[in-house]
C-alpha cells in the first residue's frame, strides 16, 4: 500500500494565504534572481564590460546583501514582518525594473546593489515565517519552499531563452518581471503576517535591549550554536560546487553542450531528493536523514571525482545530488526552529557568512595544489566535522531556547 503523503501541520489560526505569501518570498527572489545572471553575456556585450566590471556587479549585490541581512534578520523578531517583506518584494522588483532599463554601467552597478538591499528582507522573511507556522514540521515545509526556489531557478533561464527566441526584447522581460515583484509587494502588505514574539516586548524596554538580549538567548543556547555551525560547515561543503562546470570541461572531458545536460540531470535528481525528503521526515528523525545522507555522500563524492570516464559521473551524480539535497532545507529550517521567536537571530548571524570570500580561498588553494586536489580535501575535512555535528543532535526536531531566557 502506498504511504499517504500527510498534510504538513500547522500553528493554530495560519491561513492559506499567509503560507503561500511565505512561499512566495522565495519564489520570486530566486526567479528575478535568475534572469540577470542569465544575461550577464548579452550586458557584457551591449555595454562593452570588462571581467572586471562584470565582477564588480556581483561583488555590488553580494556585499550589500552581506551588510543589510544582519540588520533586516535582527529587525524580524521586534518588527511587522509585513513591512520588511514587502520593503524587500519592491526593492528587488524595482532593482529588476533598473537593470532592465539601464543606459550606463553605473545604473547597471544601481540595479544589482538595489538587488542586494532587497533579497534578504524579502527570501529570509519567507522563510522565518514559514518556519514558525509549522513548527512541528519546519523541515518538511522548507523542502517544498527549496522545491519552488528550484522551479523558479528553471523558469527564470527558461523565459529568457523563450524571448530570445521569439525575437522580443530582453528589456521587456525584466521590466515585466520587476513588475511583478512590486505587485507582489502589495500583496505582501495586505497579508497579515504572524507577529514576531518581540514586538511587544520591544515596545516596552526598547529596541536596542531587547536586540542585545535575543542574541545573548541564542548564543548561549546549545542546539542553535550547533545548527549555526552546520549551516557554516554546509557552507565550506558546498563552495567547491560552484567550480563543478569547471572541473567537468577541465578534467572530465565533457563539452559546453554536455555539461548543459549534466547540470539539468543534477537539478533534477535534487528536485527529486527534496520531494522525497518530504515523506522521509515524517517517519524518520533529522539525525537519522542526516546520517545516512552524510554516509552516502562521504562515499559517493570521492567516486564522483576520481572514477574516470563521463557517464559513469552522470550515473554517481543522480544518488550524490539526491542526497546532497536534503542537507540546506534540514539544516536552514532546524536553526530557525531551533529559536523561537528569534529566528531573526539566526538569520542575522547567518547572513555574516556572506562576508568570507570562501570561493576566492578555495580559488586560491585550488591554484596551489589542483581543482581536483581543493576538492577532495575540502571535502574531506568538511564531511567528518558534519558527520560530528550529527553526532552531537539529541535526535529532537527542535530544541527551543529556555522560556527563561525570554526577558533580556
Amino acid at each position: 500500500m502506498r504511504r499517504i503523503l500527510r498534510p504538513i501541520p500547522r500553528a493554530p489560526g495560519v491561513t492559506n494565504r499567509q503560507v503561500a505569501v511565505g512561499l512566495g518570498g522565495r519564489f520570486f527572489d530566486e526567479l528575478l534572481s535568475e534572469v540577470p545572471g542569465v544575461l550577464l553575456p548579452t550586458l557584457q556585450r551591449l555595454f562593452g564590460l570588462s571581467y572586471v566590471q562584470v565582477s564588480a556587479l556581483g561583488l555590488a549585490l553580494d556585499y550589500v546583501a552581506a551588510a543589510v541581512e544582519p540588520v533586516s534578520g535582527l529587525l524580524l523578531d521586534v518588527w511587522d514582518r509585513r513591512w520588511i517583506m514587502a520593503w524587500g518584494a519592491v526593492l528587488t522588483g524595482l532593482a529588476i525594473v533598473v537593470i532592465g532599463v539601464a543606459p550606463t554601467f553605473l545604473l547597471l552597478l544601481l540595479g544589482f546593489a538595489l538587488y542586494g538591499l532587497g533579497t534578504g528582507p524579502l527570501a529570509h522573511t519567507g522563510d522565518v515565517v514559514l518556519v514558525e507556522m509549522h513548527p512541528d514540521a519546519p523541515d518538511r515545509i522548507f523542502a517544498r519552499s527549496v522545491l519552488l526556489d528550484s522551479v523558479g531557478a528553471l523558469l527564470g533561464p527558461l523565459l529568457v531563452s523563450l524571448f530570445f527566441w521569439l525575437n522580443l526584447p530582453w528589456r521587456w522581460l525584466l521590466v515585466g518581471l520587476g513588475a511583478t515583484g512590486i505587485l507582489f509587494a502589495v500583496v505582501v502588505w495586505r497579508t497579515r503576517l504572524p507577529a514576531p514574539r518581540g514586538a511587544q516586548q520591544a515596545r516596552e524596554e526598547g529596541l536596542l535591549r531587547t536586540v542585545r538580549g535575543n542574541i545573548s538567548a541564542v548564543w548561549a543556547h546549545g542546539p542553535a550554536r550547533t545548527w549555526l555551525l552546520f549551516l557554516l560547515v554546509y557552507g565550506l561543503l558546498e563552495t567547491p560546487r560552484r567550480f563543478k562546470t569547471l572541473f567537468l570541461a577541465d578534467h572530465a572531458g565533457m563539452s559546453q553542450a554536455l555539461i548543459g545536460v549534466y547540470v539539468a540531470v543534477e537539478l533534477g535528481s535534487g528536485m527529486a531528493g527534496l520531494l522525497f525528503l518530504d515523506r522521509w521526515r515524517q517517519t524518520a528523525s533529522v539525525r537519522r536523514i542526516l546520517s545516512v545522507a552524510a554516509g552516502a555522500v562521504a562515499v559517493l563524492y570521492p567516486l564522483w571525482l576520481l572514477t574516470p570516464g563521463i557517464w559513469p559521473r552522470f550515473a554517481l551524480a543522480l544518488p550524490l545530488e539526491f542526497l546532497f539535497a536534503v542537507f540546506w532545507p534540514i539544516g536552514r529550517a532546524q536553526a530557525l526552529a531551533s529559536a523561537p521567536g528569534r529566528a531573526g537571530v539566526v538569520t542575522a548571524v547567518q547572513g555574516l557568512y556572506g562576508l568570507v570570500p570562501f570561493a576566492l580561498l578555495f580559488g586560491l588553494l585550488a591554484d596551489r595544489v589542483t581543482l581536483p586536489a581543493a576538492m577532495l580535501g575540502v571535502h574531506g575535512v568538511m564531511i567528518p566535522l558534519m558527520g560530528w555535528l550529527i553526532w552531537r543532535l539529541d535526535g529532537r526536531a527542535v530544541a527551543s531556547v529556555p522560556a527563561s531566557d525570554d526577558k533580556a
